[in-house]
């Protein structure tokens, strides 16, 4: 299949499972309305009384960019799903996302979240080659749940304007999915090493964030500023490395016949990422997800937007700094003998500022969300003293709905 079919085909997949999951949740509103004889008139979000992250809140702004509107509100479970799609030069990432926030009536200003993507990535790939390697560049697919999303919210201040929540991920998703890269007839078996770790479902490492968000309503829309801070954790199996012998590839043979389940570790032995000055970093020495070695980032996130409402639709436009504090680390094979080629280390550190603007649809029921971001790696931007072309392409489309 070629890489413009391929990605068409994936797309419509993408498509298609964001409208099933929207028609889901029509048909459980609209039973559970009629079940509970709710009057549809108190449902209506009026936008003078939403306050805080109520007007603004969600998860797009891990997509495109952030969900400003009116949202919904009135019920006990509000529902977000987006399909977010990231095309670059040689892939198309895609991840269609549900997340859940659960509302006390008791307790109006505290809420609890919950949230889960699907994810299919396709790329093209191509490892170091020597001349033995008789494998051109190929297409590859890694796709399947990711990581667990936790949340607690507190929005506080005299309107509401105040935002502030913690959160967590744990690595329920699979992160050692292996390319089965074919090498060539009598020279060597598949390339049975893991997919690089930004194209796997699952991060293999526990994550714990902050966040603030400050939103002000004015007559004509509103203002939305905050930023967050995230921390990476992981507790690395070493004996898979240690108690064998051997080459680097007999490590890494070694640590996934062993597949080290990051669900197994104990909490009070995980270790922080923090290998931002460590040059002499290698795979055997490395702590990361189980048997990769991938590392995680710790990152400061800061964004700011401005919405303007009218009377059926609300326009936004905004930017992301995302700041990694540490380098991202995972290895490739390198030169050298077929059985030493696990030596080179590719290290990550983009800073990077998205440009997004949204659109939602309002709707006092189901409102829809459409959004498109262009994130440029200022790296790039100040090595070489001029503009340069942005990172890749992202775009958002969402719903949400307020139950029970």
């Amino acid at each position: 299949m070629g890489k413009a079919s391929f990605i068409s085909s994936l797309g419509r997949r993408g498509g298609q499972g964001l409208l099933i999951l929207a028609a889901i949740a029509l048909v459980g509103r609209e039973a559970a309305d009629h079940l509970k004889g709710r009057d549809r008139g108190i449902q209506a979000a009026v936008w003078s009384n939403i306050g805080g992250c109520g007007s603004s809140g969600g998860g797009a702004a891990a997509g495109a960019g952030k969900w400003v509107g009116r949202g919904v509100t009135g019920g006990l479970v509000d529902l977000e799903i987006l399909s977010n799609h990231t095309l670059g030069g040689d892939y198309l990432y895609s991840a269609t996302a549900g997340s859940f926030t659960f509302h006390q009536p008791s307790h109006p200003n505290y809420t609890a979240g919950l949230s889960l993507a699907w994810k299919s990535n396709s790329f093209e790939y191509e490892g170091y080659k020597v001349a033995e390697d008789l494998t051109s560049r190929m297409d590859r697919v890694a796709g399947g749940f990711s990581d667990l999303g936790l949340s607690f919210n507190r929005i506080f201040g005299n309107e509401n304007e105040h935002s502030l929540g913690v959160s967590a991920s744990l690595p329920t998703g699979q992160h050692d999915i292996k390319r089965l890269h074919f090498k060539g007839q009598n020279i060597e078996p598949d390339d049975v090493r893991w997919m690089n770790p930004f194209v796997q479902p699952g991060s293999g490492l526990y994550s714990l964030g902050l966040s603030y968000e400050w939103t002000k309503t004015k007559d004509w829309g509103l203002l939305v500023f905050g930023g967050s801070y995230t921390s990476a954790w992981a507790w690395d199996n070493q004996g898979c490395r240690d108690q064998q012998a051997g080459s680097v590839n007999d490590k890494v043979l070694s640590c996934q016949a062993a597949g080290p389940s990051p669900l197994t570790w104990k909490l009070w032995e995980l270790r922080h990422q923090d290998f931002g000055g460590n040059d002499k970093m290698d795979w055997v020495d490395s702590y990361g997800a189980p048997g990769t070695g991938a590392t995680g980032a710790d990152g400061v996130s800061m964004f700011g937007y401005i919405g303007h409402k009218e009377e059926s639709s609300t326009q936004n436009v905004g930017l992301t700094l995302s700041v990694p504090l540490a380098p991202t680390y995972y290895w490739e094979y390198g030169g050298g003998s077929l059985d030493n080629r696990v030596s080179t280390r590719i290290r990550t550190n983009d800073y990077t500022l998205k440009l997004s603007a949204g659109l939602e649809i309002t709707n006092p029921n189901f409102p829809i969300f459409l959004s498109l971001g262009v994130p440029y790696v200022l790296n790039d931007i100040f090595a070489r003293g001029r503009l340069v072309d942005p990172q890749n392409y992202v775009g958002t489309v969402g719903i949400k709905g307020t139950f029970f």
